[in-house]
């Protein structure tokens, strides 16, 4: 294609040279003809006159030299005698019209001729002139004429080349034809959406590729196919109206129906279809169908998010009210268990109701977890010390006492790294699949704990919706009989189980895992047949060293020398608690019901330490009370307390500088412990 078009813009540059050529030789030729002819006229002027002027008549040349100026084209003419005096001079009047704007141009010009007047062979004066050059008119003239003399030659050679061309581009509209069809057929087949076409009768007369497999078509003529016929028997009744319609040449936009595969799997799809027209006559139409089952899937999976979200807030809301009420249950037997002596008959049922206000606020935990916070902070821990903790916990004991023939076998990697987590949470999930497990195994089985250090490269990435990079990951294992694939996609769904509620569940357990994993940047991903069902657990893997836990004390180790603390808080039961409390621990109390007062106090009072509550409607919140207050007094110490988790409000206060937070319901010794460690900052 490039030499074709190089030739054919050298074709015409070729022609317009080989004219130009012409044409300046021609125009030269005249030229040269015409200044020559110019030179024997002028001669013969000069001879014309030489009586006149022998006989010094200038009346007699005058007329001549009038009538030659009008009749040659000359500007002016003039005689001189031998000694150069005048003789006669005549002029010709402006050029007017054309010839004036032509003489602007410059394209009459003019030309001085000069001959000497003899007379007898004596030289007797000299004839001088200036002659307009309109050479232009006959060079247009011969223009024109070599112009059609081309354009006769140049109609010639193609009407004799004609034929060559029109076959050239039979030839390449032909190969032009063939190649956009085999490209038209190239792209209906990588579309991937499902192509045929069919008669009026609805038979198959083309498909592409992938309508061919996933309905099963065939591309033999002798085997023609019904199109409907691959649509669900339901729905047959509606298609068959639906191509009606589109023979008609109504556009009826996308509509879904359900299609039957090659395999006998129905799947929704999406079609539409277009009349086919052939001179002006419908012979049937084109049908383009999208298979919608992803857009199907993914619609659940945004519905299970929606209702995992209204879940969560609920929960939130009700984990609020609930740690608020729990913090009575849990601190006022504490506080009367510290007065009554160790053989009163009140201590056992005190302790009972105190354990059941803590084990209640476990459970409220696992909503919290549910609406997707954590309440405790994540340090850096050690995975297989975290378990070896649960192992030896009277949780798992207890579990142990209720399965003895279930065998439990752990499997530590080497080198598996730390993790940055919760360790409520961590022996949470460990503790929920554990006790699942243990429940999935009908009579004898094991239960196999492992960990190990995995990789995770692009390419898993994206399959597993983790980030690239290294993680530390927990596996439960059992051999029970596994988990029904209809009940696979819901077993992470809060209150979801297939236990009897109440009794050997509360439906929160795997909801747990799956929060929790969430919120620790990493994923569970759970994999069941008839053999049994696995969990892996993957967490970020992080080179630091683990933080050493506290040991537990007695909150007289963390007895206060009466330092002052403001209680913030807007409920009453929580204020006179946190009152009781902190006075057993030896400070000096003082009491606010919101975080305007707490702001109207601290402008006239200093305190050594603030414990405020997060949600106070409908005033301040606590960040926005500490906010102000350090305003006042820059460096305030102050702890943050909540019955939600350490949400983002609570981590704006931590960066302003409060120094600690605790959630409800919290115990005498955490509150002892968090404030002797602020307090000793």
């Amino acid at each position: 294609m490039t030499i074709s078009f190089s030739r054919s813009r050298a074709k015409p540059i070729l022609s317009l040279g080989v004219f130009l050529v012409v044409f300046s030789a021609v125009a030269i030729l005249y030229i040269q003809k015409d200044h020559a002819r110019d030179i024997r006229q002028f001669k013969i002027h000069a001879t014309i006159i030489a009586d006149d002027v022998w006989a010094v008549n200038p009346s007699g040349a005058e007329p001549y030299l009038q009538l030659v100026l009008q009749a040659n084209s000359f500007k002016n003419l003039s005689v001189r005698q031998q000694g150069g005096e005048p003789f006669v001079q005549v002029e010709s009047p402006p050029l007017a019209g054309i010839d004036s704007l032509l003489e602007l141009l410059q394209l009459i010009r003019t030309k001085n001729l000069a001959t000497d007047i003899t007379y007898n062979g004596q030289r007797i004066g000299s004839l001088q002139g200036k002659k307009y050059m309109r050479v232009i008119y006959p060079l247009v003239n011969i223009l024109i004429f070599l112009l059609l003399i081309t354009l006769t030659i140049v109609f010639f050679i193609n009407l004799f080349s004609n034929r060559r061309y029109l076959e050239q581009q039979v030839w390449e509209r032909t190969r032009n034809l063939r190649e956009s069809e085999r490209r038209f057929h190239d792209l209906v087949n990588l579309l991937p959406e499902m192509v045929w076409e069919a008669d009026q009768s609805g038979r198959v007369t083309y498909a592409n590729k992938i309508a061919m497999r996933r309905l099963g078509l065939s591309d033999s003529p002798d085997l023609p196919s019904v199109w409907f016929d691959f649509i669900d028997s339901g729905q047959r009744e509606s298609i068959v109206d639906y191509f009606a319609d589109s023979l008609q040449g109504h556009d009826l936009g996308l509509r879904e129906f359900r299609a039957a595969g090659r395999d006998g799997r129905s799947f929704p799809i999406l079609i539409r279809s277009a009349p086919i027209l052939k001179d002006q006559t419908i012979t049937g139409a084109r049908t383009i169908a999208i298979d919608i089952s992803e857009r199907h899937a993914l619609e659940e999976q945004l519905r299970r998010a929606q209702k995992m979200k209204a879940i969560g807030l609920m929960a939130g809301g009700v984990a609020h009210d609930l740690n608020n009420i729990l913090s009575g249950v849990v601190n006022y037997p504490e506080l009367m268990l510290m007065d009554l002596p160790q053989d009163s008959p009140l201590r056992h049922p005190l302790e009972i109701m105190r354990r059941s206000g803590l084990q209640a606020a476990e459970v409220v935990a696992d909503l919290l977890t549910v609406a997707r916070g954590v309440a405790a902070t994540k340090i850096v821990s050690d995975l297989h010390s975290l378990i070896s903790e649960y192992l030896e916990s009277p949780e798992f004991l207890e579990l142990v006492s209720y399965s003895p023939k279930i065998t439990l076998i752990t499997d530590f990697g080497s080198d598996t790294g730390h993790i940055s987590c919760s360790p409520i949470h961590v022996k949470k999930c460990l503790m929920n699949l554990i006790t699942n497990a243990a429940e999935a195994i009908s009579g004898a089985g094991t239960i196999t704990v492992t960990t190990s250090k995995r990789s995770i490269d692009k390419n898993q990435s994206n399959k597993n919706a983790l980030p690239a990079g290294d993680y530390t990951v927990l596996t439960v294992q059992d051999s029970g009989s596994g988990i029904q694939p209809q009940d696979l996609k819901h077993i992470f769904e809060p209150f979801y189980t297939k236990k009897t509620m109440g009794r050997s569940g509360t439906g929160l357990g795997l909801a747990v895992v799956w929060n929790t994993m969430k919120d620790h940047d990493g994923t569970v991903i759970v994999t069941s047949d008839q053999n049994g069902t696995t969990f892996d657990l993957y967490f970020p893997s992080t080179n630091e060293t683990p933080a050493i836990q506290p040991e537990d004390a007695s909150p007289v180790a963390f007895r206060g020398d009466g330092q002052s603390i403001l209680v913030v808080d807007d409920e009453e039961q929580q204020r006179d608690i946190a009152a009781q409390l902190l006075t057993v621990l030896g400070y000096k109390v003082t009491t606010v019901s919101s975080g305007e007062e707490a702001v109207i106090l601290m402008q006239k009072t200093v305190v050594d330490l603030i414990i405020l509550d997060m949600i106070m409607p409908p005033g301040m919140n606590g960040r926005q009370t500490y906010e102000k207050i350090i305003a006042i007094r820059p460096g305030q110490r102050a702890i943050i307390v909540s019955g939600y988790s350490q949400n983002v409000e609570v981590k704006a206060a931590l960066r302003l500088g409060a120094g600690g937070f605790i959630s409800k319901p919290y115990t005498l010794t955490q509150l002892g412990r968090t404030i002797h460690n602020l307090l000793r900052i």
